[in-house]
C-alpha cells in the first residue's frame, strides 16, 4: 500500500468513504496481476538508504507495494521484511523474489496489529525500518501505530527512513487520482516520532526526488536515529 488528492471540490477521502470496497481491496485491485518480466527499478530514495549503510542491516519496509525496494536492498546483501496490507502485492513480491533469486520475507499484516513486532524476524543485527511513500498513504492514527511500532523494532542507533508527501504537494499533479492521500506536515511528523525517541539525522524536502511522469512529488526525506 503506498499512497488525500480530491475529485472535483470534493476530497478523496470522501471518495473512498463512497467506494463499496476498503483501501486494502483498492490496494489489491492496484497491485493484481503477473509479475513482470524485467527486474523492477528501486526507487531513488532506496538507492540514497543504501547508500548511507556500511553494513548490512535487517531492513523492515512498511508498505512495500510489489517490493521493489526490498528486492533491491536484498540484493545488497541486506536481511529484509517487506510489509504490506494488500495480499496482491505481497503475493507480487513474493514472486518477483523467487523469480530474480533474492531472498526476503514477505508479509501481509495491517500496521495496526498488535502483535505486528512479533511476526517481524529478529536478525540481531542493525535494523532500519523503511518506509517510502507509507505515511501519507495511511491515516493519522495509523500513523501513530507505525511510529510506535518502529520504535518497538528498533533499538539506540537503528534508522527510521521516510520519504512522504508533505502539505505542499495538495496542489501538484497526479498519476495516480484514485490513491488515498493525506499530505503530512513534516514538522508534525517529526514532532511524534521524537516522542518515540527519534532525531533527525538527515532532512531535506522539496521537488525532484520521487518523479513519476508528470507527477513530480513534493516531498519530505528524513533519516532519524533511536537514541
Amino acid at each position: 500500500m503506498h499512497e488525500t488528492s480530491r475529485v472535483g471540490d470534493r476530497p478523496a477521502r470522501d471518495r473512498w468513504d463512497m467506494m463499496d470496497s476498503s483501501k486494502s481491496a483498492y490496494w489489491d485491485r492496484y497491485y493484481a496481476g503477473a509479475a513482470t518480466a524485467s527486474r523492477p527499478v528501486p526507487s531513488q530514495f532506496a538507492v540514497f538508504v543504501a547508500g548511507e549503510l556500511a553494513e548490512p542491516h535487517r531492513i523492515v519496509e512498511f508498505g512495500c507495494g510489489n517490493g521493489r525496494d526490498s528486492l533491491f536492498f536484498a540484493s545488497n546483501g541486506h536481511q529484509v521484511i517487506g510489509l504490506d496490507g494488500s495480499t496482491s502485492a505481497i503475493e507480487r513480491g513474493s514472486a518477483l523474489a523467487d523469480q530474480f533469486g533474492e531472498k526476503v520475507e514477505f508479509l501481509a499484516a495491517d500496521v495496526n496489529r498488535s502483535d505486528l513486532v512479533d511476526l517481524i524476524t529478529d536478525g540481531g543485527g542493525r535494523t532500519v525500518v523503511y518506509a517510502r511513500f507509507f505515511v501519507h498513504a495511511i491515516t493519522e492514527d495509523e500513523q501513530s501505530a507505525f511510529l510506535d511500532t518502529a520504535a518497538r523494532l528498533t533499538k539506540p542507533g537503528d534508522l527510521l527512513a521516510v520519504e512522504y508527501r508533505t502539505v505542499r504537494d495538495q496542489s501538484g499533479a497526479k498519476e495516480t487520482g484514485d490513491h488515498y492521500r493525506r499530505f503530512v506536515s513534516p514538522a508534525e511528523f517529526d514532532h511524534a516520532a521524537a516522542q518515540r525517541g527519534f532525531t533527525v539525522q538527515y532532512a531535506v524536502e522539496g521537488f525532484g526526488f520521487a518523479k513519476y511522469k508528470h507527477d513530480d512529488a513534493y516531498v519530505a526525506r528524513r533519516v532519524l536515529a533511536r537514541t
